[in-house]
């Protein structure tokens, strides 16, 4: 008997506010990111916060660098208060688009940091109108795209695109 799990990435309404808020207020000027942070629930990933960028990041019209100093502090700091429950599940920025896509310094950042960390992590790109996510999977040469299947008030359930 084969038994195949589908993998869910919940996102909650204020961790996606967040970001999403900070790219709207700076769309057309430069590239905003942050980390994701949540749990790992068996195959699914929950976003819970997403930081916002700290003064050592780097953002410009068609770029932005992450700085690990301020997210790493942050990401431990909730690491160890959550009892080593909330993990870096992943990476946010805006792009200066309607529909974002992945660039090919985006899928390259992206494989490094699954190849380092060795667990599937999660990629969320906020654009003028829309956002795309995806998961990368450690040896995988491209992410899986998901695309949303439910919305509440607390948040957004992404599913597999099939």
């Amino acid at each position: 008997m084969t038994v195949h799990t589908e993998r869910y990435v919940l996102a909650s309404q204020r961790a996606l506010a967040a970001a999403a808020n900070d790219a709207a207020r700076y769309a057309g000027k430069q590239e905003r990111g942050g980390i994701l942070l949540g749990t790992r629930r068996g195959t699914h990933l929950h976003i819970l916060e997403a930081t916002l960028p700290q003064r050592w990041d780097r953002g410009s019209m068609f770029a932005f660098r992450r700085s690990a100093r301020g997210h790493q502090e942050v990401a431990i700091k909730r690491w160890k208060s959550s009892g080593q429950t909330i993990d870096w599940l992943g990476e946010w920025h805006s792009h200066p688009e309607s529909i974002p896509s992945p660039s090919g310094i985006d899928l390259h950042s992206w494989t490094s940091i699954v190849a380092a960390r060795k667990t599937p992590m999660v990629f969320l790109i906020i654009g003028y109108h829309d956002l795309w996510l995806g998961i990368v999977e450690p040896n995988a040469r491209s992410p899986t795209v998901y695309r949303e299947a439910e919305r509440t008030t607390e948040g957004i359930a992404f599913a597999r695109q099939m």
